[in-house]
This record gives structure tokens, sequence and C-alpha cells, in this order.
């Protein structure tokens, strides 16, 4: 598979790319503002880059977690579809093994996996980035809800193209889920 043939295949799983990046977003962002919260309790002040290394090697877990939840829970679609194809052929159970139906099935696991951890692994970079470059604490943790808010907007856009409804509408609901994860987020940071 060449390269043009794999991005347009990581492209088409748009579920999976709207599912792991709004989880890398939110998640992180939900962890590196809880984090920059409670990072001066009990006196002892905490880098700015140590928030953002919290948040991104939560972000790294996210990441690995959906793609290897993908794996498990397309197999387990993709198997009971051959099975429910083999019954329907009146062939005995595991016939279509080694078939190009099971190759196709193989990738389809490969590509949702992939697509699904690197989506999350990429949007968990959004909010942790003013924590590696900015000393301020209110100025990163503000420039991480702006650029996390930002990053849903161009998801809802991406999500309201490919569904064909309202972009608009699209991303405001996921800025509101956005808004949401912030004030709790902020409220458990700051409630010490």
């Amino acid at each position: 598979m060449g390269l043009r043939e794999f991005i347009h295949e990581y492209l088409s799983m748009s579920r999976y790319i709207a599912l792991g990046t709004l989880d890398g977003i939110l998640a992180v962002m939900g962890v590196t503002l809880t984090a920059s919260g409670v990072a001066g309790i009990g006196g002892v002040e905490i880098e700015n880059y140590l928030i953002g290394i919290t948040g991104l090697s939560g972000g790294i877990a996210l990441a690995m977690s959906n793609a290897f939840g993908s794996f498990i829970g397309e197999r387990a679609e993709e198997t009971r579809t051959m099975r429910e194809l083999e019954k329907k052929m009146i062939m005995e159970k595991g016939s279509l093994n080694d078939t190009i139906i099971h190759q196709q099935a193989k990738r389809r696991i490969y590509m949702s996996m992939f697509t699904h951890g690197f989506s999350s692994f990429l949007g968990a970079f959004v909010p942790t980035i003013p924590f590696f470059f900015i000393g301020d604490r209110i100025t990163a943790t503000i420039l991480t809800i702006l650029l996390s808010m930002i990053a849903l907007v161009v998801l809802g856009i991406y999500l309201g193209i490919i569904s064909r409804e309202n972009i608009f509408k699209t991303s405001i609901e996921i800025v509101a889920i956005g808004l949401m994860i912030t004030f709790i987020s902020i409220f458990l940071g700051g409630s010490h």
C-alpha cells in the first residue's frame, strides 16, 4: 500500500478520527487544567512543563487505550460478520479464514486501531503545548483553553462536512461539551 492510498484510507475512517481527536483534546485538556489548578497546593510550585508532561502522558495512555480498544472491538465485529456470512453460505465455521474476505477484515481492524490511536495522540498535543513553552501559569491555562476550543471548532467543521450536517450546529455542540469539561476541570483543580 502506497502513502497516498494509506492517507486516503486513514481519512475514510472519519468515525475514528473524530472519536480519537475529541478524546485526545477533551481528556487531556481536563487533566491539564486540573493539574494546573492543583500545581501550587501545599506551597510547592510545579513547573509548567511538568503539567504539560502530565497531560501528554495521559494522552499517550488514552491513545494506546483507544487503539487497543478499537482493535478488540473491531476484531469482534469483523469476526461476527464473517461467521454470519459463513452461516448464510452454509459453510463450516472458519471456512473464510485466510481468504481475501478475511484479509480485508484484518486490514480494516488494523486501520481502525491505528486511526483511533493516532488521532487520540494528535489531539492530546493541543492542550499541552502552552505548558511546554509558556512560563506563566495563567497565560498557559488561558491559551490551552483557547487552543482547545479552536481545535474543537475545526473538528466540528470537519464532522459537519463529512456528515453533511450544519457545520455551525456541529461545532457549537462540540464546543459546548468542551466548555463543560473546562468548567469541571477548573473547578476540580481550584477546589483544594
